[in-house]
């Protein structure tokens, strides 16, 4: 979600709100007591989102609903371009205007996941079934969507839609918290409508809330959090947190635990994924930190809160804080996990190119600042970005395209909201038949309306200064999420009049660096080649005629980040050996004419052998690109190895003819049995695939592949 609109706040205004409104929902008044005072909290306290007005809100949408949504289904715009979600809603009451269907409304998100293909957009609602609240309806805008018979759309995006917690009987949209619901609640969010609310049928999960918040004001035992350990991780990397207290239940049963939602500074609780919860008993509970949770928010720095099966929420002594959180991809499974994407090179130069919409590129000012947003990454964490010619067009859209722009009048951003960053996420199968997810696409499109200051002098008053805004967008497209820390690029908000252009090096760099040496600088075995660190812009290892071994060449453009370079080849064929499984071949200074570089290897290759390439960073670390396979001066021919197989894993050398993209490969045992069908990406040239052979018992196997135009081959091997 990008940077919402804010006043100046104050990360001691946000404990204080952690401490008293996070800490339970009858914390501050009794059970009978009305919401009256349940303005905007948010604007007072929490950083201060400057919401749509209540009434605006409200005016802005003909039809206001309290509703459950039953479902989600996503699908292809008729343009093939854009995926929606379209969900139904079982309408309990309405607060203005009318609906002929109330057990099957339909309401229409931007964004989705269909099939291998996901796209998602910052600051758009997201909708998950069972989730209940109030929305605020307009008919969809969408040209093309294919549907029969009305369809609407929440008026604001993610500010149209009040979600409610029947956890704790609260409610809350982006910018504001309610701490109950009730007839005050209902008044608070229609303030000059005309039309009585109207129940139209029961809504017992709202009923049960109720009840148990009252029984909760009554005395009922709570559950005790006596501390978290440790106090400070990273969401989304796997980092597990242990919750000790009591009162927590022996088993977790409808049990959950809940992290400050960082899209909303805290505001609203997030619930991890089923799979995230590792242990839960009486006194001890051990979870993973999410930053896709049950809601697809990221965990965020705040107090964490435990809720028994059957009990009372209980709340940390402590505040929980999160340095970085990694962007996640949540699978569609019935039970739902997630897992870190990767970036792909796309432009043949090892990195990703964008491409600035003639709106934008109209703007020499917004231009030079988002520029200088995209060197402040690629100058510090390596990202490998470039900038290319024009697009043709202000079309955001997943056309194959990384693009750039400013809104239209037709396709207008959601009211309040600077930017927009869409990543299209693509599904491949690996080797393993694992999913691989990866970035097919970034697009960013800008407010026209916002008062920018577009530099490079320093926003002041009421402006809002643009380069904030697309190094905070950027940080997005390198798949990181949003955090509650200020002072970091990723913090969820902005001031007007605020300047944060400065990359923070213990949250945005760490956690920038973490998704390319861990995902994007890897080839994973699907969905194209891995991104070269940059300032790299080529990379090749190859037997030449003439010299006595291997010869190395890479490029650089607009050397940063760098102090020279080390050439490595493996000491055997485990190319994920640790260091020692790699020996120096040569260390080599920077200064070399044009960027061009070459090292030529000694010792010839007299068998199989890789060769790879450190950068060496300012800071003494190093980034690797993906490393390179060498064969024997001898054109290489396809084999398996090792064979026998004594481990695990067993190797494919794979000379692929140009244009090949794919095989088909398949392993029978002695008796004519299948034991494995798959598929695996190739790349032109020389390929080396790695497959798990762990389950196949002893014996003798032929392992059989076939590329796309029908060329097949055969290997006997033996597992030992």
């Amino acid at each position: 979600m990008p940077l919402p609109f804010t006043n100046a706040c104050r990360w001691a205004a946000l404990l204080a709100l952690a401490a008293g409104a996070l800490a339970g929902p009858a914390a501050a008044q009794g059970p009978g007591a009305p919401a009256a005072a349940q303005g905007p909290a948010a604007a007072e306290v929490a950083c201060g989102l400057v919401p749509l007005a209540p009434a605006a809100r409200a005016a802005g949408a003909p039809l206001i609903a309290e509703a459950q949504v039953l479902d989600a289904q996503s699908f292809w715009d008729a343009g093939h371009r854009h995926l929606f979600t379209r969900h139904r809603l079982r309408v309990f009451s309405l607060l203005k205007g009318s609906a002929a269907d109330t057990v099957g409304l339909v309401v229409v998100t931007e964004g989705g996941q269909l099939g291998l293909n996901q796209q998602v957009l910052t600051n758009t609602l997201r909708l998950a079934p069972g989730q209940q609240g109030v929305l605020f309806l307009a008919p969809a805008p969408w040209p093309g969507l294919g549907l029969t018979g009305p369809a609407y759309a929440a008026y604001g995006s993610a500010q149209g839609f009040v979600a409610y917690d029947l956890a704790h009987a609260t409610a809350a949209d982006p910018v504001r918290a309610y701490p109950a619901i009730d007839a005050a609640f209902y008044q608070a969010l229609d303030p000059q409508g005309a039309q009585t609310r109207r129940a139209l049928q029961p809504n017992p999960a709202l009923a049960v809330a109720q009840a148990r918040r009252l029984a909760a004001a009554k005395g009922t035992a709570v559950a005790t959090i006596s501390g978290i350990q440790p106090a400070q991780l990273t969401a989304g990397t796997g980092a597990v947190l242990t919750i000790r207290g009591s009162g927590f239940g022996e088993a977790r049963g409808a049990g959950f635990v809940e992290f400050a939602n960082a899209d909303d500074g805290g505001r609203t609780f997030e619930q991890p994924l089923a799979a995230d919860y590792l242990a839960w008993a009486d006194g001890a509970i051990q979870v993973r930190v999410p930053s896709t949770g049950v809601g697809g928010h990221p965990a965020g720095s705040g107090l964490v809160r435990v809720t028994p099966d059957g009990g009372t929420v209980g709340a940390s002594p402590q505040l929980l804080t999160v340095v970085y959180a990694l962007s996640n991809v949540k699978s569609t499974d019935a039970q739902p996990t997630v897992q870190r994407p990767n970036h792909v090179a796309t432009n043949g130069l090892g990195g990703i190119t964008f491409h600035f919409a003639p709106n934008f590129a109209d703007n020499a000012a917004a231009s030079a600042a988002w520029q200088r947003a995209l060197a402040s990454w690629r100058c510090q964490t390596g990202m490998n970005w470039a900038l290319g010619d024009a697009a043709p067009t202000n079309d955001i859209a997943s056309d194959g395209q990384s693009t750039v722009a400013f809104d239209l009048a037709s396709t207008a951003l959601p009211a309040g909201v600077l930017g927009r960053t869409t990543s299209y996420y693509q599904g491949c199968f690996a080797a393993d038949r694992s999913v691989i997810f990866y970035v097919g696409e970034v697009d960013m499109q800008f407010s026209t309306a916002a008062v920018f200051q577009f530099g490079p002098a320093l926003a002041l008053g009421l402006s809002i200064d643009f380069e904030t805004v697309a190094v905070h967008e950027l940080g997005h497209a390198q798949q990181l999420a949003h955090l509650i820390r200020p002072g970091a690029i990723m913090h969820y908000a902005v001031s007007r009049g605020q300047n944060s252009r400065r990359l923070s090096a213990e949250s945005d760099v760490a956690g920038g660096r973490l998704v390319l040496r861990t995902r994007s600088f890897r080839n994973r075995g699907c969905g194209g080649p891995a991104l070269l660190p940059a300032p790299l812009t080529a990379l090749s290892a190859a037997v030449e005629a003439g010299a006595p071994g291997p010869v190395l060449r890479w490029a650089t453009q607009a050397e940063c980040f760098l102090a020279g370079f080390v050439v490595e080849r493996s000491a055997g064929l485990d190319t994920a050996a640790a260091t020692a499984g790699w020996l120096p071949v040569a260390t080599v200074a920077l200064g070399a004419p044009g960027g061009n570089y070459q090292v030529t290897d000694a010792q010839p290759a007299a068998r199989l052998v890789y060769y790879r390439l450190a950068l060496l960073r300012p800071d003494g670390t190093r980034d690797y690109a993906a490393p390179l396979p060498v064969a024997p001066a001898a054109a290489p021919v396809a084999d398996l190895f090792p064979n026998p197989v004594t481990g695990t894993r067993l190797s494919l050398q794979y000379p692929a003819a140009g244009g090949a993209t794919s095989l088909v490969y398949s392993i029978y045992d002695e008796l004519g049995r299948r034991y494995r069908l798959a598929a695996a990406a190739v790349q032109p040239g020389l390929n080396v695939l790695t497959f798990d052979v762990g389950a196949l018992p002893p014996g003798f196997y032929l392992f059989r592949w076939q590329d796309e135009n029908g060329r097949s081959q055969s290997r006997k091997f033996l597992r030992l």
